[in-house]
């Protein structure tokens, strides 16, 4: 088989599983595409294929190691950033053909992927082969240069790290739940009357917004049920959510987008807990996040 054929063998085989994971370790769908494109391309310079006797291997050790160094780059800096950091929300691609149903299920809540930012690179970097990809130790520590001992160090420390906060929220709402949410809000949202919403949100609510400094956001999390409802009501007496705000399947779970003239300017998430309380809000701005989110 050509160098081609077998380059163009892997990208089919192995590309949704790739940028999966880059997904996952670096919180960017837009920079996971660049990465698997970039490993490819390498590949197709400098390396012959037929020399790979573990491709698999190979191409997962090449994802995560340009995975880590981006978090390094200024664009994925979570140090340099402004205001809080939150991940890109990945869309439901409509209509869906087969592979990309099969990318939907390798995907992962958003709250989830938030809950990752918790982590280390490396932590999160075990955590996720491990977790997500079952990947043997001896297989993570030759990708990462690091003994199977260490690697189930950081193991413990990350699943410890994802069990406190997972205590805060046991179980994830339901889809009805979910529905429920998003259609009070959005009455709420027209009328500018939040008080229905009141009682679907617990005390302890935090709303999280994430302008990237390049649109106006609160620069630190909103903290208690009177505050986030307050925030709602001060930015829909601005007209700040004029506009259509269209429940969207986003990271597998429904959510909403709000479009203005064409053009998206926010996306609204929700996370919950067992008993159907909105727990956490979160509102992406950025537009280098949201600018993938389906047209109108």
């Amino acid at each position: 088989m050509s160098t081609s054929a077998q380059l163009a063998q892997y990208y089919q085989e192995y590309r949704h599983s790739m940028t999966a994971l880059s997904y996952r370790l670096t919180g960017s769908w837009s920079e996971a595409e660049d990465i698997v494109q970039e490993v490819f391309t390498d590949l197709q310079q400098n390396i012959q294929a037929d020399r790979i006797r573990q491709p698999k291997s190979y191409l997962m050790r090449s994802v995560v190691n340009r995975s880590l160094n981006a978090l390094k780059s200024p664009r994925l800096s979570r140090e340099l950033y402004t205001g809080p950091w939150l991940p890109e929300p990945v869309f439901d691609p409509l209509p869906e053909t087969h592979l990309d149903r099969l990318l939907r299920e390798e995907q992962i809540s958003y709250a989830f992927m938030v809950l990752l930012e918790r982590l280390t690179p490396d932590e999160r970097t075990v955590f996720v082969l491990r977790e997500s990809f079952a990947m043997e130790y001896e297989e993570i520590a030759e990708i990462l240069g690091k003994s199977a001992v260490a690697c189930r160090k950081q193991l413990s420390r990350a699943r410890n790290k994802i069990k406190t906060d997972r205590d805060a929220a046991p179980t994830p709402a339901d889809e009805k739940t979910v529905a429920k949410w998003t259609g009070e809000f959005l009455k709420a949202a027209k009328t500018g009357e939040f008080g229905p919403l009141l009682h679907l949100i617990r005390e302890d609510a935090v709303l999280i917004s994430d302008g990237g400094g390049k649109v106006r956001a609160a620069i630190n999390p909103i903290l208690s049920k009177e505050r986030v409802i307050a925030f709602w009501q001060g930015i829909q007496a601005k007209g700040s959510l004029q506009g259509e705000l269209v429940p969207t399947r986003i990271n597998g779970e429904i959510g909403l987008v709000h479009y203005r003239d064409g053009h998206v300017i926010h996306v609204i998430l929700f996370e919950g807990d067992a008993h159907g309380r909105i727990l956490r809000f979160y509102l992406i701005s950025n537009p280098d996040k949201i600018f993938r989110a389906p047209s109108v």
